[in-house]
C-alpha cells in the first residue's frame, strides 16, 4: 500500500499542486515544493537535514544533514523517499557520541555529505568537523555498511596541509591557512572516481582533492595540479555545490559573510582540477542579491533529465538553528552552458516540461 501512495504522488508531481494526506491522518504530504516553508517528515516532525546533501542509491533518496533538533544528541540525520517529497526519517546517520573529543573539547558537524563505493560496498560520509571557534577546521569521515547508518568514525585530517599557500605577509607559512578544512562537498565523477571541494587557507582559496580508492582520504602521493588543485584562487568562497553537464564541471558559491546571505556565483571548468573561469549570479527575482535570503549547500541532477538540476540552499537561522528552512529550486541548463535559478513560491515537476531559461 505505501509503495502504491508513493507511486500515485509521484504521477501527481506532473499534474499541479495537490494536497494528500497520508493513511494515517500523521503529517500533510504535499506533491510540490513550497521554499523556505516549514517542511515535515511523514510523522509530522520538523525535518532537520541542514547544510545537508542527497545520495541516490537504487532508486532512493537519502538526504542527510545537520541534526539541530533541541535536545537530541545526533550529529548528522538521514531521511529517504522515491518521489523527493514525502521524507520518512530512517533516524540518527551519526551520534554525537561517536565524535572525538581533542584536548577536552568535543567536536561537531556542519555539512556532512555521503556517496557509495562500489568497490569497498561502503557508504562513506565526510564533513566539516570543528570545534567552537573554528580553529579546529578538519575533514571528519566515516563509514557505514547500510546508506542509513550508524556510521563508524574513522578519523579527523587535514588533506592538504599546504603551508606555501601565503608565501609572503602576515599569513606567509602558517598551516592553520595551509590547511584548513571548513565547508565542503563531495563529487562523484562519470569515471567512478571521487572528488572533495572544501573552503581553505583560512576560508580565503578553494580546494579540490581526489579521493584515494576506498574514498576514505586524499589520493597519495597528493600532487598539486595533478590529484589536488587550488581554485577559485583568494576569492573567500564558501557552501561549494559542484556538479556536472556535458563533460564540464560547474560549482555554486556563496561568499564568506557569515551566517548573513549574500549574492551567489557560480564557476566553471573542462577539467576538475582546472583552470576555473567565474561568472555572476545565477539567480534572478526578489532578494536574488541574497540567493534569496540562502546559501547553496548542494546541486541534484534530474534523473533521465540531463539538463535538468535542483538547486538546494539553507535560509540559517543563527538564533534558532532547528528553524532553519529549506530552500530548493529547478534550473536547466542552456545550450550555451549558462544557467538561472528563478525564485519561484511554489513549484513542481512539471516545470521541467516548460522552458525554465527563456
Amino acid at each position: 500500500m505505501v509503495s502504491m501512495i508513493r507511486f500515485v504522488l509521484s504521477l501527481l508531481c506532473l499534474t499541479g499542486p495537490v494536497a494528500l494526506w497520508t493513511l494515517s491522518g500523521a503529517a500533510p504530504v504535499l506533491n510540490e515544493f513550497r521554499p523556505l516553508d516549514l517542511w515535515q517528515d511523514t510523522d509530522g516532525n520538523l525535518i532537520q537535514a541542514h547544510g545537508g546533501g542527497i545520495l541516490l542509491h537504487d532508486g532512493v533518496y537519502y538526504w542527510y544533514g545537520e541534526d539541530r533538533t533541541p535536545g537530541i544528541h545526533s550529529a548528522v540525520s538521514c531521511y529517504f523517499s522515491t518521489n523527493l517529497l514525502d521524507w520518512q526519517r530512517a533516524g540518527s546517520a551519526l551520534w554525537q557520541s561517536n565524535l572525538p573529543v581533542v584536548d577536552g573539547r568535543p567536536t561537531f558537524v556542519e555539512r556532512p555529505k555521503v556517496i557509495y563505493n562500489a568497490s569497498t560496498r561502503k557508504f562513506v560520509m565526510w564533513m566539516h568537523l570543528e570545534q567552537p571557534g573554528y580553529l579546529y577546521s578538519r575533514a571528519g569521515i566515516a563509514i557505514s555498511d547500510l546508506p542509513t547508518g550508524p556510521f563508524k568514525f574513522l578519523q579527523a585530517i587535514r588533506p592538504i596541509a599546504n603551508t606555501n599557500a601565503f608565501p609572503s605577509g602576515d599569513h606567509a607559512g602558517q598551516d592553520l591557512y595551509g590547511g584548513t578544512f571548513r565547508d565542503m562537498n563531495l563529487f562523484m565523477d562519470d569515471d567512478g572516481r571521487a572528488y572533495v571541494f572544501y573552503s581553505s587557507e583560512g576560508n580565503w582559496t578553494m580546494y579540490v582533492v581526489r579521493l584515494d580508492s576506498n574514498f576514505t582520504g586524499p589520493e597519495t602521493p597528493a600532487v598539486e595540479n595533478k590529484t589536488w588543485a587550488r581554485l577559485l584562487i583568494h576569492q573567500m568562497r564558501e557552501g561549494a555545490a559542484p556538479f556536472k553537464w556535458h563533460g564540464k564541471y560547474f560549482v555554486i558559491a556563496s561568499a564568506c559573510t557569515g551566517w548573513q546571505p549574500n549574492a551567489a556565483n557560480y564557476s566553471v571548468a573542462d577539467n576538475i582540477l582546472g583552470p576555473w573561469q567565474t561568472f555572476g549570479n545565477p539567480c534572478l527575482g526578489p532578494d536574488a542579491g541574497t540567493t534569496f535570503g540562502s546559501q547553496s549547500t548542494f546541486v541534484l541532477p534530474m534523473p533521465g533529465r540531463p539538463d535538468d538540476f535542483i538547486f538546494m540552499a539553507d535560509q540559517w537561522r543563527p538564533r534558532n538553528l532547528s528553524d532553519s528552512r529549506y530552500l530548493w529550486l529547478p534550473f536547466s541548463m542552456r545550450a550555451d552552458g549558462s544557467f538561472n535559478i528563478r525564485w519561484l513560491d511554489h513549484w513542481d515537476f512539471s516545470v521541467f516540461l516548460t522552458k525554465l531559461n527563456p
